[in-house]
């Protein structure tokens, strides 16, 4: 998962429009997957999850990762961050070379 867009633990005004059944608060599965009671189904072996180190939802990806790793058990998933960049920073220059190490993360995660 690159740098996931869970929202911040405040409500997101702008997500309850846009998703009418939504509280937009920290109460929402789609804002905040720790708050899922089927997260801990996941069908998968592996998760990885990408944040950067500036990006302001970077928290709620650490939180993300921690909970997958309390839920399915430690190793379950992998957290790599990238230093000194911002949120979906390897859309807006995808030559960088922090772009490049990690699409190199992702495509080794996939040959795992």
């Amino acid at each position: 998962m690159l740098h996931p867009f869970f929202g911040g633990k405040e409500c997101d005004k702008m997500y309850k429009f846009l998703s009418s059944t939504s509280s937009g608060c920290d109460d929402d599965p789609k804002l905040n997957p720790a708050a899922d009671p089927d997260l801990v189904k996941l069908p998968c072996r592996k998760v990885l999850v990408c944040v950067a180190e500036k990006d302001w939802l970077r928290d709620r990806g650490v939180s993300y990762y921690e909970t997958l790793e309390k839920l399915k058990g430690e190793g379950f998933a992998e957290l790599f961050e990238t230093k000194g960049e911002d949120h979906c920073f390897y859309l807006f220059n995808p030559n960088a070379d922090k772009a490049g190490h990690l699409l190199q993360k992702v495509v080794d995660f996939f040959n795992i």
